[in-house]
């Protein structure tokens, strides 16, 4: 690959060879040519052929495209030799092979999940006959020409996984036949490996040409004779297509991962009641001393708990009070500390620089130099980080709010310079006196915050909405076009990603550009392609989940609270934008990401782990276990939670769920909490006693979420769910009821009629 420079960014490129191949590849092409044992595979794909082939060393499957190349699919490796194999159960669909080898008797599922879809699954098990130590073991796919010759095969290599992410490859093969694939490993399956080696799965899905796909971990602790452990479940998406674009990539990659999504084994959700935990997070955010601090007769926020070393920071205070702002709004009741914290917000604005500050101007910061990090300076900005809180003043602008209108007004001239000095591809840190580039790249040839551009988009977006100037829709549009050509490395931050995502959305519907919207999906492709679609479940994370996370950076370590609120309300705001444009695979992963963040987030919670579980010494402030103050970080289950801090910050986290996952409606009994994403939600009195509501769910047909219906007071009133699109008038069967709630599962994708009447009860 050509090295990429900070000035040009530009990942939509041909991968090309190189000779850097591992040892498994030296001899590959012989190794197949003499193999003896080859067979059909007993069940086949549409298009290809599936064959089995066995060598001293590996069972192998092997996928002809057309008569130019093949992949070879190694589903089990055992060093020593393979002795033979028989085969089990046999359908249609699915066909299982028992492999003997040296170390143990292995069990090799291969499925076709879908007759109608070219995905293919297959699942491996080992049984050893000793206890032994895995060390170097290979990768899983190899792309290879007719004559089994690797050398000769090009492609594209779009997306692998990162840190912890998803155990994904996606890529396309140019040369000798072309055609494109999506690898994923189901890590979920693979948990008691884990545990039983103390290893994780962090890094061990890559594609170093001609090889793809997953290689087990090697461990010190060793696995035991006798016990079965399951050492692979990969899904491969094979389609005869190349994308033309990076625009057509996003969209072969959302449909293949929706589809191999649906097959997954997912874990039990279970409701937790977030407007309690909303509750007392703002009493602790609004009382407690360790939260927050007095100076100048302002309140302010710590970033984290009892981290009082540096300065107050203007987006802390933002990211509390807008949603809170929002919460407000839902809770038909006055919440205090909105008004404390929007009364320090111009004690950030920096008249000189006529702009608003990171650092509460005049600040200083107690710690020593030399354990600071490296944005602890008054006079260093993140790019992201100025734009965030802009972007935020804009949401409170357009809810009306003067002040919040003047600050953003007041600060868009600097924010403007600053795009035209970089030429809208933003830095890491900038000097906000000079803006001289303290330091350019992410990491060597990756370029600076990729999505930032988005995000400037996104202010300009909003400040046109309300001034309705021309010169702040071609500042979003210059910027816009700043987006293009990053493929699948524009993600530097999750959240920000999404952001942008939904004002390339909004900046479509404004121009009538479908440039915008195809930008926008691959936002959305970046976001999803960093999802842990898995459930960590060794170590300290037999007792909290990470089905469905995402990192706040795309190469984090761990999940962050905020962040991932903030993405949940992007999302269902995109939803409610784009509507009935929605891809049905942006639907299915926004649902069901809300879905699995309400029955997760708790776990952000100290006081929901075990002790042991949670850092005694983070890296900011000081944990407090019953304070009810979400942590920053959930990482996977080797590492204890909270090594960042208490993120203060994070506190929005149980408001903008109560916001947006539980609906009130003035004068009715009834409270509805819903997991999926709601489009619409309406209600009609018909009597001071009786009265329905409609409302329309995100999500597909192929998931179910669940649905709350609770008594504001005292008991239920007689309560009646429909489907109301429905051919028959009957009511749904609640799964569960109580005095005070009754429960339902539904199909996603529905509208529900629900229907009260609290005749004498009294409630």
């Amino acid at each position: 690959m050509r090295t990429k420079s900070y000035n040009s960014p530009t990942y939509w490129q041909p991968f090309t060879k190189t000779e850097e191949t591992s040892q498994w590849v030296t001899g590959i092409n012989d190794q197949l040519k003499q193999a003896t044992h080859r067979a059909d595979a007993h069940v086949q794909l549409e298009t290809g052929h599936l064959a089995i082939c066995l060598t001293t060393n590996s069972f192998w499957l092997l996928y002809t495209i057309g008569k130019l190349g093949q992949l070879a699919i190694r589903t089990c490796f055992d060093p020593q030799m393979i002795k033979g194999y028989k085969v089990g159960k046999i359908s249609k669909t699915k066909v299982e092979y028992l492999i003997e080898g040296a170390l143990g008797q292995f069990q090799v599922t291969v499925e076709l999940p879908r007759s109608d879809y070219p995905l293919l699954r297959y699942t491996t098990s080992l049984t050893p006959n000793q206890p032994f130590t895995v060390q170097a073991f290979p990768q899983d796919v190899y792309v290879l020409d007719k004559d089994y010759n690797p050398a000769t095969t090009q492609g594209m290599v779009y997306v692998t996984q990162s840190g912890p992410t998803s155990g994904l490859a996606y890529l396309s093969v140019a040369k000798p036949a072309e055609g494109s694939l999506v690898y994923f490993q189901n890590f979920t399956a693979l948990n008691d490996y884990f545990q039983t080696t103390e290893t994780e799965p962090s890094g061990t899905v890559s594609v170093q040409w001609p090889e793809v796909g997953f290689a087990l971990p090697a461990a010190t602790s060793p696995l035991p004779a006798g016990q079965e452990l399951t050492i692979s479940d990969a899904f491969l998406y094979l389609s005869d297509r190349i994308p033309q674009s990076e625009f057509e990539a996003a969209d072969q990659f959302l449909d293949a991962m929706a589809s191999i999504y649906l097959h997954l084994p997912k874990s039990q959700t279970q409701y937790y009641h977030w407007p309690k935990a909303a509750e007392r997070t703002i009493e602790a955010l609004s009382e407690s001393a360790d939260c927050g601090r007095m100076i100048k007769k302002h309140f302010y926020l710590n970033a984290y708990v009892d981290a009082t070393y540096k300065p107050p920071e203007s987006m802390v205070q933002l990211a509390i009070l807008v949603p809170l702002w929002e919460y407000q709004h839902w809770s038909e009741k006055p919440v205090p500390l909105v008004e404390s914290l929007q009364q320090s917000l111009p004690s950030f604005y920096d008249e000189n620089r006529q702009t608003l500050m990171r650092w509460l101007p005049g600040g200083t910061f107690t710690e020593d130099k030399a354990s600071r990090s490296e944005e602890q300076d008054p006079a260093k900005i993140d790019s992201w980080y100025l734009l965030h809180t802009l972007m935020n003043l804009g949401r409170l602008a357009h809810q009306g709010n003067a002040q919040a209108k003047d600050l953003l007004v007041n600060s868009l001239e600097f924010v403007i310079k600053a795009a035209h000095h970089f030429n809208y591809d933003w830095p890491v840190f900038y000097d906000v006196r000079t803006l001289e580039v303290v330091k350019a790249e992410t990491d060597i040839g990756k370029g600076g915050e990729l999505d930032v551009a988005g995000l400037y988009t996104h202010v300009m977006v909003q400040v046109y909405e309300f001034t309705k100037e021309a010169r702040y829709l071609d500042e979003a549009i210059a910027s816009a076009e700043r987006l293009r050509g990053k493929g699948f490395e524009l993600l530097y931050q999750s959240n920000i990603t999404i952001m942008s995502a939904l004002t390339l959305a909004k900046l479509w519907k404004i121009t009538g550009n479908r440039l915008y919207f195809d930008l926008s999906r691959l936002g959305l492709a970046n976001v999803i392609a960093r999802l842990w679609i898995w459930d960590c479940q060794f170590g300290f994370g037999t007792d909290r989940s990470t089905f469905l996370g995402v990192a706040p950076l795309r190469d984090a370590p761990y999940l962050a609270a905020y962040e991932e609120g903030e993405i949940v309300a992007t999302m269902i705001n995109y939803l409610k934008e784009v509507g009935r444009d929605v891809p049905d695979s942006i639907r299915l992963f926004f649902s069901e990401y809300m879905k699995y963040l309400l029955h997760r987030g708790r776990y952000y919670y100290p006081s929901e782990l075990a002790a042991d579980s949670v850092s005694q010494s983070p890296k900011e402030g000081r944990i407090i276990h019953d304070l009810p103050i979400p942590l920053e970080d959930m990482p996977t289950g080797w590492k204890q939670a909270g090594s960042v801090g208490q993120e203060v910050y994070g506190g929005a986290l149980a408001y903008i769920l109560t916001s947006y996952a539980y609906k009130r409606f003035p004068d009715v009994p009834i409270m509805v909490f819903l997991d999926y994403p709601v489009y619409q939600a309406e209600y009609q009195l018909i009597t001071k006693t009786s009265g329905y509501a409609v409302i329309r769910l995100a999500g597909t047909s192929s998931c179910t979420c669940r649905v709350r219906l609770f008594a504001k007071s005292g008991t239920l009133p007689t309560l009646y769910l429909y489907d109301e699109d429905a051919a028959n008038n009957e009511p749904l069967k609640p799964s569960e009821t109580a005095k005070t709630y009754q429960e339902y599962q539904v199909q996603g994708h529905l509208r529900l009629r629900l229907e009260w009447n609290r005749g004498s009860t009294g409630v």
